[in-house]
């Protein structure tokens, strides 16, 4: 007789099963980088919408909804490397509300794809752009919220699709006079539009004081001694790490931050100014970032491992076939943070657990694609990057 392992339960809506995401051993890993601590995948895939942001995306709209910025009939607008604006729009689809993101076009088709499956409208945005020109995908969220909100009313869905169409345009030709002008129109806010904008969402941290580092704190018995996680906008390290600092102060939370990336730079002690200066583009999506939101609070970091898309995208396939966990980019930069730290500091002996947080499914075009990785200037060859960490 086969047991069966799987907990079955009944739910009245798909928002319901967000969270509540397994803790898995990565024993085959431990043994081939010869890794003399016990290391635990919080594997977030297991939510819905195939990511850890469906629990700021269900944070976040309940929020609004209880402070009244965003009332029936509303839009939501988010700027997205993806995963976030799959949560919102996983919710709002339940609760009903309208939805467009503004992406990044290095961003996976994938994403772009699944976002128009559950009924939102997609912009495509330049990536290598400052965070305060216009055609950024920060401001081009901001655009089309203000657009809705001149009309001082709901927009019905047709209404919605000719302002997306107009404002992609817009970017895509590239004029941006026209942008700044719509930006710095003065209008009146109303409940009709809102950007949750989870870079400085305070749903964002506590979404993850509240679930996430409560789970892995049950999950461990309270014997947990280090926690490795991305830093994208903060929120997942920042909410983690305050839950978990609260409960046993010795307990080690290190960031792992790409290459290109300012957080690193600025946990050292370089000026956000200097540290801007220094950020440039890289390939893994979901962490790193060029700016300093809000919801990251670093004092709560104890340490941080930087590490390239190289080795991000070489641990993420070897990951896949190794343990048979397929996960994204920053799930593989994270892994290889975590072996890369243990091993240099001489760690041993302790509860490790590393937070994946999202699906190998929204990268098969481009981690997974052979083709893309060759034209992109990387090594196919996992192994050989990997041989480094063994």
């Amino acid at each position: 007789m086969v047991e069966n392992y799987t907990k079955l339960s009944i739910y009245d809506d798909i928002v319901q099963t967000i969270g509540e995401t397994p803790l898995v051993r990565l024993k085959k890993i431990e043994k081939y980088f010869n890794v003399k601590n016990e290391l635990y995948a919080k594997v977030e895939f297991f939510n819905p919408g195939g990511s850890i942001k469906d629990r700021i995306g269900k944070y976040m709209i309940e929020g609004a909804k209880k402070e009244g910025k965003i009332v029936e009939g509303g839009v939501i607008i988010e700027p997205t490397s993806g995963n976030t604006g799959l949560g919102l729009a996983l919710v709002a689809a339940d609760e009903g509300y309208l939805t467009v993101f503004t992406m990044p076009d290095k961003m996976s088709l994938e994403k772009e794809f699944l976002l128009k499956a559950l009924g939102a409208f997609v912009i495509r945005t330049p990536t290598a752009v400052a965070p305060g020109d216009p055609n950024s995908y920060y401001k081009v969220a901001e655009a089309v919220r203000n657009l809705i909100w001149k009309k001082k009313r709901p927009v019905t869905r047709e209404e919605l699709k000719e302002i997306v169409e107009y404002v992609q345009k817009l970017v895509k030709e590239e004029k941006i006079d026209e942008l700044r002008e719509i930006l710095d129109e003065r209008i009146e806010e109303t409940p009709y539009a809102y950007i949750p904008n989870q870079y400085f969402n305070k749903y964002n941290p506590l979404a993850h004081y509240e679930t996430t580092a409560r789970e892995i704190w049950k999950q461990t018995k309270g014997s947990i001694n280090y926690l490795f996680a991305g830093i994208g906008t903060g929120g997942t390290i920042t909410g983690i790490g305050r839950y978990i600092k609260e409960k046993r102060r010795d307990v080690k939370i290190i960031g792992v931050d790409p290459v290109g990336s300012i957080y690193n730079l600025v946990k050292k002690g370089m000026s956000l100014e200097e540290a801007v200066k220094k950020a440039h583009p890289y390939l893994v999506e979901g962490i790193g970032e060029d700016i300093l939101p809000e919801t990251v609070d670093l004092s709560l970091v104890d340490d941080i491992v930087v590490v390239n898309d190289q080795e991000a995208f070489a641990m993420t396939r070897f990951l896949a076939r190794k343990e048979g966990i397929l996960v994204g980019g920053s799930s593989g930069a994270a892994l290889y943070g975590t072996i890369k730290y243990l091993k240099e500091n001489g760690v041993k002996g302790k509860k490790v657990v590393i937070i994946f947080p999202d699906t190998g499914r929204n990268y098969l075009t481009k981690i997974f694609n052979d083709k893309w990785l060759l034209e992109n200037g990387f090594e196919i060859d996992d192994e050989k990057v990997l041989e480094g960490l063994r």
